[in-house]
């Protein structure tokens, strides 16, 4: 029993610092973001980064809630939920973004400004739930 309570003590962990740090990296990207595009164009590009901001929000948040019922439920099966969540994520961010081309597809500059960040974003959040949950898995197999 204390074993299983171990093991729910450490996800619930994980998951704790999953979220504030996913929220501390997309802060420090909406701030990267907002002084790049304002040095680079003369004005921030607010839409464009809110879009970002948000999107990657809600899928980390989507994603370490699913996480640890998995967790919890059957380990073995982490593997398939890496695998469908970066699939499931990389279908979502593509019809975001046609979304935006779509609406926006007058504003050529916005689009081309949309797309740069967007993928900044997604990219530095694949590399961190990458590190992540490697980092995860090696403390879990020392304890």
């Amino acid at each position: 029993m204390s074993v299983l309570n171990s093991n729910e003590q450490f996800i619930s962990a994980q998951k704790r610092l999953y979220l504030v740090m996913s929220m501390l990296l997309v802060a420090v990207l909406t701030a990267g973001s907002c002084l790049a595009t304002d040095h680079i164009l003369g004005y921030v590009a607010s839409n464009e980064i809110v879009i970002s901001s948000v999107f990657n929000l809600i899928a980390a948040f989507a994603f370490i809630t699913v996480w640890k019922k998995v967790a919890l439920s059957s380990e073995k099966n982490l593997p398939i939920l890496f695998l469908s969540a970066s699939g499931i994520r990389i279908v979502v961010a593509a019809m975001t973004v046609l979304v935006y081309f779509f609406v926006m597809r007058s504003d050529t500059q916005s689009i081309k400004i949309f797309a740069v960040v967007f993928m900044a974003f997604y990219l530095m959040m694949l590399v961190f739930d990458t590190w992540f949950f490697i980092k995860t898995e090696k403390t879990k197999q020392i304890k």
